[in-house]
């Protein structure tokens, strides 16, 4: 019997995409967190440690919805950006064809050794190896259409949620 493929360290494939794209994107979430931390006054956390809160309690039911606007928008954002990313993506498995993506009806369903198509590559690959008839000029600027749809629904997203989260949970 064959064994199962596994990702191994040098090959590209989805696992080491989606650990690059983690690690790009932890700055922007981790700074998103902070800043939201930061915003949430210390007068509520000595109030809830007076009335006889634990640390925990205070962080779980003060701190945290009182921070969540700050963090779901540096979440969005830093998920907007990474689907511009093309540099990255190219380096560790994204491919301008994959005749096997990595999701499909085989076990185990997910395969993260696999390589993966990803709007940006082809994007790229249109802008340098220039397209001579329309069709594939055309499409290539349906691609363009789409990725800046994608980014800009995330980014609306993103303003949406933190205005939401602002009224409900910061006292006027």
């Amino acid at each position: 019997s064959e064994a199962l493929p596994s990702p191994t360290m040098g090959t590209p494939g989805l696992f080491w995409t989606a650990l690059t794209m983690a690690m790009l994107t932890l700055p922007v979430v981790i700074v998103a967190t902070e800043e939201g931390l930061r915003r949430v006054p210390s007068g509520l956390r000595a109030s809830s440690y007076a009335l006889g809160a634990t640390k925990a309690e205070t962080v779980l039911r003060i701190v945290l919805p009182m921070a969540s606007p700050g963090i779901m928008t540096g979440i969005i954002l830093a998920i907007a950006r990474a689907a511009g990313e093309v540099a990255p993506l190219m380096l560790v498995g994204a491919v301008k064809f994959a005749p096997n993506l990595p999701v499909d009806g085989d076990f185990p369903y997910l395969h993260l050794d696999r390589q993966f198509m990803h709007l940006g590559v082809l994007i790229y690959d249109g802008a340098f190896h220039s397209q001579t008839d329309a069709k594939g000029a055309s499409m290539m600027f349906a691609i363009c259409l789409l990725l800046l749809l994608v980014v800009m629904t995330l980014n609306i997203l993103a303003v949406i949620l933190r205005a939401r989260l602002r009224n409900r949970y910061l006292v006027n």
